[in-house]
């Protein structure tokens, strides 16, 4: 879905994205053993970088918005610019190097 369009503010709002430089939006279900490797290291790049927020969503709990940004399967990870853009987007768990680097241009 990386389009350059920037996703609905209210559906952000749902998900619970506040405003932020960069935003690693993370999509998880309750049993993903990955989910929570990709947890780990999305927290620990929000911590490491100002201006950049983790936010992990159950994709249980929100099938609406899921559907809505064509999320398949768990982990997904999606990095939103300041203005609620889709920059990038994987699956799995990325290594923290990759993560930082995919994040440079946006901060």
């Amino acid at each position: 879905m990386v389009s350059g369009t920037p996703i609905d503010a209210r559906l952000l709002e749902r998900l619970g994205v506040e405003p932020a430089s960069a935003t690693l939006l993370q999509f998880s279900t309750a049993f993903c053993a990955p989910c929570r490797a990709m947890r780990r290291v999305s927290a620990e790049v929000a911590a490491l970088l100002p201006g950049v927020r983790h936010v992990e969503v159950d994709a249980e709990s929100h099938l609406a918005e899921v559907r809505e940004l064509e999320i398949r399967r768990t982990p997904t990870l999606v990095i939103l610019d300041s203005a609620g853009r889709e920059v990038r987007r994987a699956t799995g768990v990325p290594a923290k190097p990759h993560l930082i680097a995919a994040l440079a241009a946006l901060l």
